[in-house]
């Protein structure tokens, strides 16, 4: 599996791969096979790569994060007291 946004996001974060090497904790020769789609990832890396981009795990995977809203007109029956409680992440 490679990571098809990692080099967008990092690219979107003016970061240099030996930048995000260092902040991650990631070899750069990693960083760079994982962007070309020459190696897959493991979980731990993916989020070694997240906390060094301050993204979620799932926006480098693909996923699509978004908040569950009742249709219009229809009050909520959720309150705001927990956003992140509501939040759903689908790939």
């Amino acid at each position: 599996m490679d990571l098809p946004r990692l080099r967008r996001i990092r690219q979107g974060a003016v970061m240099s791969q030996e930048d995000l090497a260092e902040r991650s904790g990631v070899a750069r020769d990693t960083i760079s096979k994982l962007e070309t789609g020459r190696r897959g990832a493991y979980p731990s890396t993916i989020r070694k790569l997240a906390a060094g981009l301050e993204v979620r795990p799932q926006m480098l995977m693909g996923g699509v994060e978004y908040l569950d809203e009742p249709p219009e007109g229809e009050p909520s029956e959720k309150s705001s007291e927990r956003p992140e409680r509501d939040r759903k992440v689908g790939f």
